[in-house]
């Protein structure tokens, strides 16, 4: 018996046999009074509510099986679309796949030969869903004790929570919470699989879309379920959407009203215009995508009226923290989504949009991302500087709708400008500088007039007209721009300009200069700088006015001194023969642009076009200079060579540039060294004429250096820098490297002759290729100085080295010394044993005599 009061504890065991050697001693468990702990196992009632939900299901199998009757082969339904069948399976249903395999032959192939469920069937599935409702109110119990709890660890006290389905987590943190072991969700899990069978009847959906209660429940586990059960939720409501109106769910949301059917109706209502809008029909949708979404900010001028780039990174959960909001109606803002669901949503809202459930549906969905999108300019002033507009829910909603966009919205949200109430288009004021009476004004001088925005630029350059004042003209404040670039979902307005990618799910926020934000503007304000826009300590160089960052500094050195006809300064680098066509969109030239100013660099994520000095590739995208060097000088991610870096971002065509041209020209000798090679290794493999090759629509149909690259791993030496051979690229995908490892220890066979191989008088030393030491692979890694590794057996190195000789598995021998079946060696070739150093030759002559 151990004292309770015991830290440590000694055990002496005595026997007969003084050479006795004790291998393991295991800790079982320990007296604590009257009760006995047991270590690694779950509480007595943790341990009697599973068994609990363990009995559940078993009664609800059985039930199941005895009511619905056995899967019949052949008489089921065509079933879901093949996003749905990946989202049902869990990645962890290989733990308990008997379990699973024995509820899927009872449920997944649910069948309804009648025209309506029998009293008995509906008995069963009330009680399935009333037990979803259990476990939903649990879950959201656990999810908000685990909000109030990192709350606390914050410092900031919440006070005393209800753990009641209607608690509100008012001004809690928006935190990450960690995905609950599969243990506590696995009954939930299950019920869900159950529901998830039955709506693959037309019966089945009818009944359960007349469920109010599980409606709501599903949208609660949307947000506070473990990940796994989310994929299941978003599963069953693409089926059961369809047979539920839009007028139905609005109410069980507790949704006051649906979108407005006309785009001009939902342009000019007054609503919105407060710190956190009434809750729409799509916005728990939209939230999921917004609490996935990474954010860009910057604020010309700089964020909180200091000066400088102004610029940070932020998320959902972060923004709401700082701003401490009262989210009475949009208590799902809270916490976080996984990128992997919040796709699996913006599938569901596209496929929504495009009418793939219904009309209504298709309908309904459209205004209401028209809606979100226009509510940002409904904002009241307030609300427009940058620190208070982060913690409103009108931003991050419009956010996720600029994910979801489709060219319908671009057409006609952006048509909505100077509109009238009636639809009409209203009489714009035309430019006092022009002659050509169509040039439209967008801002009034108390000197000069009306004015377009090129006008206004040119004729307050001067010191003495800078000190007029100027009002930008409501329509134009009011105005919104809708964009869609590159699958970038993008919206402009006077004083913040939003874009957002749905494939990185990240997002930029810019917050035009707060002194012209709808506000008279006095021209005392210091000239901006051409690169961040700030206004603090700027100077005016040869390219522009520049601040004194030394980042804004580092461009100005690289950037194009010349200016276009348009006015606007060229935003290429001064090395290039011909100027980068305006990004602004002026001239002729910028017609074959397919990106502008406000567009982000694809590459970095982080600044605009117009932040830094931008080239042209061949392909016509535009990115910043400085991110395509630091491409093309970081090259490829972990040891295998790889050539996926030298692609555009966007259409995958090879970067080409004069800019460039020295950082290529290595990279192109390498690529050329490696397909030669390649080529060379699958003819003598006999390869070069296999099915992936000559089959047609396949990936390297008439591609057989593509095929040969991607089967074979190459790396550079670290001594003499050529590509050498180091198996094929499976065995590097199974090792997994990533960026950690040593760069000295990737030695070609040439330059780590240890055992003097003989050269080969056809190849050289070019194919030269060693043994690894403790298996039959050929070896990518030397080490030491003394030993040749292949992948796997050099990511567990310290393992490998410590085994004795004699220990070691004779040929065949698999990677991490691990014994084979059979005789024959994987290399075909007689060796000497495991354990010892030894040259295979040339690669290319003995992969010729082997096949």
């Amino acid at each position: 018996m151990v004292p309770t009061n015991a830290s440590v504890l000694r055990i002496e065991i005595r026997g007969p046999e003084n050479t006795l050697r004790l291998r393991q001693v295991k800790v079982l468990g320990w007296r604590n009074g009257e009760s006995i702990q047991l270590v690694g196992q779950p509480s007595a009632a943790l341990a009697q509510q599973r068994n609990c939900e363990a009995e559940t299901l078993r009664v609800f199998r059985l039930i199941t099986s005895q009511v619905f009757g056995k899967l019949i082969s052949g008489d089921t339904e065509s079933t879901p679309d093949q996003e749905d069948k990946c989202l049902v399976l869990s990645p962890d249903a290989d733990e308990k796949a008997k379990s699973d395999a024995d509820l899927k032959e009872h449920m997944v192939g649910i069948i309804f030969s009648r025209s309506k469920l029998t009293n008995l069937q509906k008995q069963v599935c009330a009680h399935i869903v009333q037990a979803i409702r259990t476990e939903a109110m649990r879950v959201r119990e656990e999810w908000e004790h685990a909000l109030s709890s990192r709350e606390n660890a914050n410092a900031r006290t919440p006070g005393n929570l209800p753990p009641t389905p209607s608690f509100n987590p008012q001004n809690l943190p928006a935190v990450i919470l960690p995905e609950p072991e599969q243990a506590f969700d696995s009954y939930c899990f299950e019920l869900l699989s159950m529901v998830l069978a039955l709506s693959g009847s037309n019966v089945g959906r009818t009944y359960l879309a007349q469920q109010g209660t599980l409606l709501h429940d599903l949208f609660s586990l949307l947000h506070t379920a473990s990940p796994r059960v989310q994929r299941q939720v978003v599963s069953l409501l693409r089926r059961v959407l369809p047979e539920v109106t839009p007028s139905r769910l609005a109410s069980v949301l507790g949704v006051r009203a649906l979108p407005p059917a006309d785009i001009s109706d939902i342009v000019h209502s007054a609503a919105g215009g407060g710190e956190h809008r009434q809750a729409a029909i799509l916005d728990v949708f939209l939230g999921s995508i917004a609490k996935a979404l990474c954010v860009q900010v910057k604020a010309k001028g700089g964020l909180n009226g200091s000066s400088g780039k102004g610029m940070t990174t932020v998320s959902l959960a972060s923004a709401l923290m700082s701003s401490s909001p009262r989210l009475d109606q949009h208590w799902w803002l809270c916490g976080t989504t996984p990128p992997q669901i919040a796709e699996v949503i913006m599938r569901l809202i596209k496929d929504m949009a495009a009418g793939h459930l219904s009309e209504s549906w298709s309908r309904v969905t459209k205004n209401a991302i028209a809606e979100a999108v226009i509510a940002l300019t409904k904002l009241e002033d307030e609300f427009r500087n940058p620190m208070q507009c982060l913690g409103t829910t009108q931003l991050w909603l419009a956010l996720a709708s600029l994910c979801v966009l489709d060219q319908d919205h671009v057409d006609r949200l952006s048509s909505g400008r100077w509109m009238s109430k009636d639809g009409q288009q209203k009489q714009m004021p035309i430019c006092d500088n022009h002659d050509d009476g169509e040039t439209f004004a967008i801002i009034h001088c108390n000197a000069c007039g009306n004015l377009c925005a090129d006008c206004d630029r040119f004729l307050h350059l001067h010191r003495r007209t800078r000190s007029h004042q100027r009002q930008v003209f409501k329509e134009e404040e009011e105005a919104i721009k809708v964009d869609l670039h590159e699958g970038c979902g993008r919206t402009k307005l006077f004083w913040l300009m939003a874009l957002a990618d749905s494939k990185t799910l990240k997002a930029m926020v810019e917050f035009r200069d707060r002194g012209t934000g709808g506000k008279t503007v006095s021209g005392g304000l210091t000239e901006a700088c051409r690169f961040c826009g700030s206004r603090g300590n700027t100077e005016l160089s040869a390219v522009g006015s520049i601040c004194t960052d030394p980042e804004c500094k580092e461009y100005a050195h690289t950037a194009c001194m010349r200016t276009h006809a348009c006015g606007h300064p060229c935003g290429g680098v001064k090395s290039e023969s011909s100027c980068l066509p305006c990004l602004h969109g002026c001239g002729k030239d910028a017609s074959g642009l397919k990106q502008d100013a406000d567009d982000m660099c694809m590459i970095c994520f982080t600044e605009a076009l117009s932040a830094a000095p931008a080239i042209q590739l061949q392909c016509s995208h535009v990115f910043h200079l400085h991110c395509c060097r630091r491409v093309l000088e970081n090259r490829w991610l972990g040891p295998r060579i790889t050539f996926g870096f030298l692609l555009c971002p966007i259409c995958k065509s090879k970067m080409s540039h004069s800019t460039l041209r020295e950082l290529l020209a290595p990279i192109g000798a390498l690529y050329d060294d490696v397909r030669r090679k390649a080529l060379m290794r699958l003819e003598y493999e006999g390869l070069h004429q296999s099915e992936a090759i000559a089959t047609p629509g396949a990936r390297f149909h008439n591609d057989p250096a593509g095929y040969a690259m991607n089967r074979y791993a190459y790396y550079v030496c670290f001594k003499c820098q050529k590509a050498y051979f180091g198996g094929e690229a499976r065995c590097d995908v199974e090792a997994a490297h990533g960026d950690d490892f040593d760069p000295s220890e990737l030695i070609c066979g040439a330059c780590s002759d240890v055992s003097r191989a003989q050269m080969c008088p056809k190849h050289g030393t070019d194919f030269l290729e060693y043994k690894c030491r403790y298996c039959c692979s050929v070896a990518v890694f030397f080490c030491f100085g003394t030993t040749h590794f292949c992948n796997p057996c050099h990511d567990d190195f310290q393992r490998m080295t410590s085994i004795p000789k004699d220990e070691l598995p004779h040929c065949p021998a698999g990677p991490k010394a691990r014994q084979l079946e059979g005789t024959e060696c994987p290399l075909h070739v007689v060796h000497p044993p495991t354990g010892e150093e030894f040259a295979l030759g040339c690669g290319v002559c003995r992969n010729a005599h082997t096949f």
